[in-house]
């Protein structure tokens, strides 16, 4: 039987934070998967805007610059749901590196580079671009097509 819920796609805005060689990456307190730090894009409100806001909900902590550096699309199977979400990603510099947590269900912290490197973030792709870009500084798209990974 077809599921008749509204299929949608979700709007989402990420940063790359690095300073001192550590980036800061974030993640569900009950989960060992990390994620960039940002959420979703409210209507009516810009990608700038709405990344500003969730870094202010999520470290407590300003954000002083905010320059796009690529998209990455990516489906997943999530609570027996399929969900598929675009995101936008930003290079960004925070007002201080001091952060705290601010959400009962998020935890924020700041991995090395090469923790980052090895460790579980998701989506699987966009680290992979996000990797790349480190490297190269070259704007990136990047589509994870009928992925099966676990949120």
């Amino acid at each position: 039987m077809e599921d008749n819920k509204q299929k949608t796609i979700e709007l989402i805005t990420r940063a790359v934070i690095v300073h001192n060689d550590k980036i800061l990456l974030c993640r569900e307190k009950n989960k060992d998967n990390f994620f960039l730090p940002g959420g979703h894009i409210e209507f009516g409100e810009d990608a700038v805007t709405a990344l500003k806001r969730e870094i202010k909900e999520e470290t407590d902590a300003g954000m002083v610059k905010a320059n796009f550096i690529g998209v990455s699309e990516n489906r997943f199977w999530q609570g027996g749901a399929e969900k598929h979400e675009i995101n936008i990603v930003f290079e960004a510099q925070l007002t201080s590196p001091d952060s705290q947590d601010m959400e009962d269900h998020i935890e924020c912290r700041w991995l090395t580079l090469a923790e980052f490197k090895e460790g579980r973030v998701l989506p699987i792709l966009l680290k992979e671009k996000v990797l790349q870009w480190m490297q190269d500084k070259q704007i990136f798209f990047g589509s994870e097509k009928n992925n099966t990974q676990l949120v």
